[in-house]
């Protein structure tokens, strides 16, 4: 029997996802995901999670992520390795394109 729904397992945490893009100064863009876990709902936090990734990153800017840049897109059961960064920064940056 086909299930399009993962199987939960016990220790699982449900998440929420951010997507972001986001211009240097340069004029280049990078897009990437602020997961978070789904109970947060403090939008600056997140926002302050996005700029610690990219000073982390050396992308140093002078416009600070906020909601122009990052959007709510949608709610998933994370992996245990997303789980695992959770636990101990409180986030987990997915980079996709422009690093």
């Amino acid at each position: 029997m086909f299930s399009a729904f993962r199987e939960i397992k016990y220790n699982s945490m449900e998440v929420s996802v951010y997507d972001t893009v986001f211009k240097k100064d340069n004029g280049n863009m990078v897009k990437f995901d602020i997961i978070v876990p789904a109970s947060l709902k403090d939008l600056n936090k997140i926002y302050t999670y996005g700029n610690e990734f990219l000073k982390q990153e050396g992308i140093l800017v002078k416009k600070l992520i906020s909601a122009d840049e990052c959007d709510f897109c949608h709610m998933e059961v994370a992996s245990d390795s997303i789980i695992s960064d959770i636990n101990k920064k409180g986030y987990f940056i997915l980079r996709h394109w422009g690093f």
